[in-house]
């Protein structure tokens, strides 16, 4: 006994929705492998400006050390010439350089104290910091482990789904066949639709009581008002 042709409309559909769902899946594959990648990249830099940061707070650190050693000789300097000056306008000019170098040697030493805090922060983070790189590295293997295997496997349930369509399809009375591949092309897979409680699925007009017996004895028909290809759901 041959199979209803509502029947193999039904499994067609079913097929067809399996088989563009699983393409879609397929097609997300590299849009979600440039967000991964995207993330790891975060990360990777967010690595390096740790190292970074730490070696800029080191180059400033010796930097100011520097300068302030340039301060500590010219104040030395100063407190030599305070003690060779003869009037009172030297003695004034002299204070006040002495008094603006202090000033800056101790904004100077400030500054030193800060960027010697910071880098002990960041220094003592450091190991927070190689394993967030070292967890972000591991969780992006982990996922192309995994997008690997998924991909494997839709690739492998669309083939079989696309053999499986093939013969639903070569299964079709070749009085239909002309029609169901123009519903098809027009509509891809919802060029087929369900009925429930006489109800078309696709465009929710109601079909008549005798139709709907036709339908449910297997009889070929499409919907009067959106014109899908027919079978009881």
């Amino acid at each position: 006994m041959s199979t209803p042709i509502t029947s193999i409309f039904r499994e067609c559909h079913r097929l067809r929705r399996l088989r563009r769902d699983l393409q879609s899946e397929i097609d997300l594959g590299p849009r979600v492998q440039k967000i991964q990648q995207t993330a790891l990249e975060k990360q990777q830099q967010l690595h390096k400006a740790a190292h970074d940061t730490i070696t800029q707070l080191k180059l400033k650190q010796k930097a100011d050390e520097g300068t302030l050693k340039q301060l500590e000789t010219q104040l030395d300097k100063l407190q030599g010439r305070s003690l060779e000056v003869t009037t009172m306008r030297e003695m004034e000019a002299t204070r006040s350089e002495i008094a603006q170098a202090n000033a800056k040697k101790s904004t100077l030493e400030d500054a030193i104290l800060v960027t010697l805090n910071e880098n002990e922060e960041r220094t003592k983070d450091l190991p927070n910091v190689e394993q967030r790189w070292k967890d972000a590295q591991a969780e992006f293997a982990n996922q192309q482990a995994e997008g690997k295997e998924r991909l494997a496997r839709l690739q492998s349930e669309l083939k079989a789904a696309n053999e499986a369509l093939e013969k639903a399809d070569a299964s079709l009375p070749a009085n239909v066949k002309a029609t169901y591949a123009s519903l098809i092309k027009s509509h891809g897979p919802e060029g087929l639709a369900g009925v429930r409680n006489k109800v078309c699925l696709s465009c929710r007009s109601t079909l008549t009581a005798q139709k709907e017996i036709e339908l449910q004895g297997g009889h070929y028909m499409t919907c009067s008002n959106c014109g899908k290809a027919l079978y009881p759901e």
